[in-house]
């Protein structure tokens, strides 16, 4: 197996574990002590994830993904920073806001190649539609926690599909 071949599949266990950290971490109380090393964890996860979704279906790779690539990216560093409390907690809006605009972007421009089946790509976009609601408007917080659930269950679901596939991408 090709060393670009492992990096894909190392970072397709990391949107895995990412995934299913998530969903934990969407109902886990806030207070919950070692929480933002769980934070810290999953936004590490992700940003080796995102880069193995991306490179896994690097054959059908246009620029609507790749910008979102790069927002994905910088969104991870941001809330990496904030979970390293290099960056007051109040960045989190700005980070979880790129992130998602990102991956929204990658969702949609993926939808073409079906590298990774709609099912997946669906639960990554409605996540982050509904997620902000839950996020800003009082009352709604449940639509933020189930918001968590989707995604996870979208990234994990994106994982498992760069490990059971071929890796056609993979063989350039």
């Amino acid at each position: 197996m090709k060393v670009k071949s492992l990096i894909i599949r190392a970072c397709g266990i990391a949107a895995v574990l990412a995934g299913v950290l998530r969903v934990l971490t969407s109902v886990l109380p806030s207070t919950t002590g070692g929480i933002m090393t769980l934070y810290l964890i999953v936004d590490l996860l992700l940003l080796f994830g995102c880069v193995g979704l991306y490179e896994f279906q690097r054959v059908a790779v246009r620029f609507a993904e790749t910008l979102g690539l790069l927002l994905e990216i910088l969104g991870a560093l941001i809330l990496i920073a904030r979970d390293l409390a290099l960056l007051k907690p109040e960045a989190y809006p700005a980070g979880a806001l790129l992130f998602a605009v990102g991956l929204d972007l990658f969702a949609i421009g993926s939808w073409k190649s079906r590298a990774f089946a709609r099912w997946i790509l669906m639960l990554l976009i409605l996540s982050t539609v509904i997620g902000p609601i839950g996020f800003f408007i009082p009352g709604l917080t449940i639509l933020f926690t189930v918001s968590g659930m989707l995604f996870g269950i979208g990234f994990a679901g994106a994982g498992i599909s760069i490990l059971r596939a071929g890796q056609p991408s993979m063989e350039r």
